[in-house]
């Protein structure tokens, strides 16, 4: 029998108790979440304040090393300016307003969730550990990163009292900050087995290599008239896949078996995942004030080109097909994540939350790409698009 139909027949028989644990493990990772913001907080604003320009200047610069990109370097004057802005403003208004928008983003249901029902069903994971875990590596280095890429996309939403280019110096330092406050975190989730805790940090080391070198190649991508579809591969599984894979990859536990049944299915999960969130940029957020995009580099952007390359001149066509086909894509993901928890034990105690996450988040991809391809956003994306198209 296939893996879907497997899939399909389970969600039959126990939908209930997937819905039960999902709502449990949900709530729980909004309070996990919820603390974990104002920790963030609280650490942001004392690091800020204790530190002399040239410490902040030094975290800056080893950010910037570490995933090698010196557009996120920041200079003294740049950390001057802040400094002006947070005393005329306040902390509250700036360090407060942007942890808050970098932790705004869907890590909460697609990360914190999955990773507290994992490590719970996995069992024997101390709660000072997991603790530690879950806030170091499964939030603020995520955020560190989506803060970074906010930054490298120039999509840095615009603040109502500070002045864009004194947010965006915000956002440089803020990124770095958070990752450097994920580090000493990382540093603490000690689990008493020396084997253990030298695999933690090794598979860590791996994964904030691999992030930062595709997160260079995924810089130089936006830059490029064209991105064949195997770099783009490399850039989704070696960066947006790797941030999730390296979560889960690092979970506290000896039982490697389960650990790297989770980090193949949070690898392939974000890879679906960031399918739906470049349809999303498609579509637009009117509850954020953002406008239909075109996500740069995509698999529907690169699409469209191969398309246009071949001498199809129909946008509305082009548009449809690179819809579809990334859609295949995005269910090409999907299927990894089932086959990956079809490897989980059968009376796995937590096996029923993530079927019914994977569930939703595949029938979350297919709604989003009808509602694309209803074409109520073609007119805005079109023009940029074909300006994409001709270089």
């Amino acid at each position: 029998m296939s893996f879907k139909k497997k899939y399909i027949i389970w969600m039959i028989f126990n939908k209930r108790k997937g819905l039960s644990q999902a709502k449990k493990y949900n709530k729980k990772a909004k309070e996990f979440w919820k603390v974990g913001e104002e920790q963030m907080i609280t650490e942001v604003k004392e690091l800020f304040n204790t530190s002399s320009d040239e410490k902040l200047l030094q975290i800056s610069k080893n950010y910037a090393n570490k995933l090698d990109l010196k557009e996120l370097l920041c200079s003294k004057d740049e950390i001057e300016e802040l400094r002006k802005i947070v005393k005329h403003f306040g902390k509250d208004v700036v360090i407060t307003d942007f942890v808050r928008y970098g932790t705004r983003t869907g890590f909460l249901t697609v990360v914190v969730a999955p990773a507290l029902a994992a490590a719970e069903g996995i069992g024997g994971i101390k709660g000072d550990v997991m603790n530690e875990w879950l806030y170091g590596i499964g939030i603020c280095l995520p955020v560190s990163a989506d803060v970074c890429d906010s930054v490298i996309d120039n999509e840095v939403l615009k603040h109502p009292l500070i002045p864009h280019k004194t947010w965006i110096i915000c956002h440089k330092i803020g990124a770095a900050i958070i990752f450097y406050i994920a580090l000493k975190h990382i540093k603490n989730v000690k689990t008493g087995k020396k084997d253990l805790d030298r695999r933690i940090f090794r598979r860590l080391t791996e994964g904030l290599d691999s992030v930062a070198k595709k997160q260079k190649m995924d810089f130089k991508a936006q830059r490029l008239p064209r991105v064949s579809l195997n770099m783009l591969e490399k850039i989704y599984d070696g960066k947006i896949c790797e941030i999730e894979a390296t979560v889960f990859g690092t979970i506290p536990s000896n039982k490697l078996d389960l650990v790297k049944i989770f980090e193949e299915g949070a690898r392939n999960f974000a890879g679906e995942l960031q399918v739906v969130d470049d349809i999303e940029d498609l579509l637009g957020d009117t509850n954020l004030g953002k406008e239909p995009t075109i996500p740069n580099p995509s698999y529907f952007l690169t699409y469209c080109k191969e398309m246009w390359r071949d001498g199809k001149r129909n946008a509305k066509k082009i548009m449809e097909e690179a819809a579809k086909k990334t859609l295949e894509m995005g269910e090409k993901y999907h299927e990894g994540v089932i086959k990956a928890l079809d490897n989980l034990p059968k009376n796995f105690s937590t096996r029923p939350f993530f079927e019914i996450t994977i569930w939703y988040y595949n029938r979350v991809l297919k709604d989003k790409v009808k509602e694309f391809k209803k074409g109520e956003t073609y007119s805005v994306i079109e023009p940029k698009l074909i300006e994409l198209l001709k270089k």
